[in-house]
């Protein structure tokens, strides 16, 4: 329908979709500010007090993704030594990893970085029509930065249209220090159950690492490097009738890591498009780190889709 025609039948946007701005106000994310994009088929929780990142999916009313024992905890909460970032790691659609580490704590990094804690500033929310597409957008910065260190700040814009099955997540990271920075993101996509179970079926995934099964006691996690030839990369999963994808483009995010801990509770298959396949001091080790002289900016565009099978 165009503008004109939908109008006529809906009296509110709302009645279809759109933005809803709120704030939790319960235990851990007692205060942390929530904006859900509704395209009337696909429905995320954006975090704008946690990098920007997506909490909640939902396709035609089915959960997507992972949530953890955690569930969504305010960035008060962090805990930056070792492995304690696991803490505050609630899962979701996604979480960013990085902009300093990703993997395993180095030096005064610990697990997957600060950026997935950090709290957005400038944040504008859009959704108006244009033309006759209703456009929803939301858009935020995060900085990352330390006296006699890096300033680094990660520029993100989330888009979705109403009635469609598509969010696109577009990031610029700049290195507005005077210093050259190695800098390294993951994009840590998780995704839960009723989607994964013993019946799921992997799209563009080697067959070897397809298997699965119900909930294992005592199961321990597995990280699986995948290598994969063309510039533009498809992957995905399917189950109980619905696909969910991830699209990204390998010359920002040149590697890809599948996680998949199908313990107890920790039930999850994440998904993972990154600048490198290495974590932690292997990163250096490795020469992986992505060089972002001063005033550079690096972009990535990650795009998720979701259809009815």
């Amino acid at each position: 329908m165009t503008k004109q025609q939908l109008l006529k039948y809906a009296g509110s946007v709302s009645q279809l979709g759109g933005i809803r701005d709120f704030t939790f106000n319960d235990g851990k994310m007692k205060g942390v500010r929530a904006i859900e994009i509704n395209t009337g088929k696909l429905k995320v929780t954006v975090l704008p007090d946690r990098c920007m990142d997506i909490a909640n999916a939902e396709f035609c009313g089915e959960n997507l993704v992972w949530i953890s024992k955690t569930g969504i905890t305010a960035p008060t909460y962090y805990e930056k030594d070792g492995k304690s970032w696991l803490r505050g790691f609630y899962g979701g659609l996604m979480t960013t990893c990085g902009l300093l580490n990703i993997g395993g704590p180095v030096d005064d990094q610990g697990l997957h970085g600060r950026i997935a804690n950090t709290p957005a500033e400038k944040v504008s929310v859009f959704a108006d029509w244009v033309g006759d597409e209703y456009i929803m957008k939301v858009s935020g910065e995060m900085r990352e930065c330390s006296v006699f260190g890096e300033n680094l700040v990660l520029k993100r814009t989330i888009i979705a249209k109403l009635f469609e099955d598509t969010v696109t997540v577009e990031d610029i990271v700049v290195n507005e220090g005077f210093e050259d920075k190695n800098i390294t993101l993951c994009y840590h996509c998780n995704f839960g159950y009723p989607l994964v179970s013993e019946t799921s079926r992997f799209v563009n995934i080697p067959e070897e690492h397809c298997a699965m099964t119900p909930p294992v006691h005592g199961k321990e996690e597995e990280c699986i490097s995948v290598d994969y030839p063309d510039d533009v990369v498809k992957v995905g999963i399917e189950n109980n009738g619905i696909g969910a994808y991830i699209t990204y483009n390998r010359s920002t995010l040149p590697d890809f890591v599948m996680w998949k801990m199908l313990g107890e509770s920790e039930y999850v298959v994440g998904l993972e498009p990154r600048t490198t396949r290495y974590g932690g001091a292997n990163i250096g080790k490795n020469n992986a780190y992505v060089k972002l002289g001063s005033m550079q900016e690096y972009k990535t565009i990650v795009r998720f889709d979701f259809k009815k099978l």
